[in-house]
């Protein structure tokens, strides 16, 4: 009859165990998957952060309804004629090379996120393409690249860079398609559309250009 209570006693001593480290592991996964969830959520907000940084500084002493107005606006750049071009504007190449004269205003892209479409409109080249930013990366604490894919062809072959600075008022735009590869540089808001022989490259953009 004793060794019969004993080995109830042992029994009940053992599933009293097994409870408590049932119920300690369960309050450790518990504590780890908060801690988990909690960690995934600071870096989601810190890349939301990070993101809303490259809209610069540039844009804030836009007015609300002017930020609506360029944040809605998808069309990167217009072709204008020379004689259109302001009687100030300090940029050599615009008047002493061949190719298309744009206007340009950056916070058109500045205000441009990850998903956003935009347009090339050139038409002189026989280009007239939509596609979407899919990555927004900083070169150095002044310069942003946009990186995008078109809609249409081969998204290895058919792909644009922006890469611009805030400090110089300039931009260096890369455009790849199966019908030929453009590079646009940008001066204070106006610039030059040329065939990729012709023009620059992204690594050229520095603080010391004209």
């Amino acid at each position: 009859m004793k060794k019969n209570k004993l080995l109830i006693g042992t029994a009940i001593a053992c599933v009293a165990l097994a409870v408590l480290i049932w119920f300690a592991f369960s309050q450790q996964s518990s504590s780890a998957l908060t801690s988990s969830s909690e960690n995934g959520q600071e870096t989601g907000q810190k890349m939301a952060e990070n993101q809303s940084e490259f809209a610069r500084q540039n844009i804030l002493n836009l007015s609300p309804s002017e930020k609506e107005r360029l944040s809605q606006q998808q069309i990167v750049f217009n072709e204008i004629e020379k004689d259109q071009l302001p009687s100030n504007v300090n940029f050599p190449l615009i008047k002493n090379a061949e190719g298309m004269v744009i206007r340009y205003d950056p916070n058109v892209i500045e205000l441009k996120k990850v998903g956003d479409t935009v347009k090339f409109q050139m038409l002189e080249y026989g280009i007239n393409r939509t596609g979407k930013i899919v990555e927004i990366e900083p070169v150095d604490q002044d310069i942003v690249r946009w990186i995008g894919k078109f809609d249409q062809g081969d998204p290895n072959q058919n792909f644009f860079t922006i890469t611009q600075s805030q400090k110089d008022h300039y931009t260096i735009m890369q455009i790849f398609t199966e019908k030929g590869n453009y590079s646009a540089e940008i001066k204070d808001g106006v610039g030059l559309v040329q065939t990729m022989d012709e023009g620059v490259t992204d690594q050229e953009l520095h603080h010391d250009h004209p």
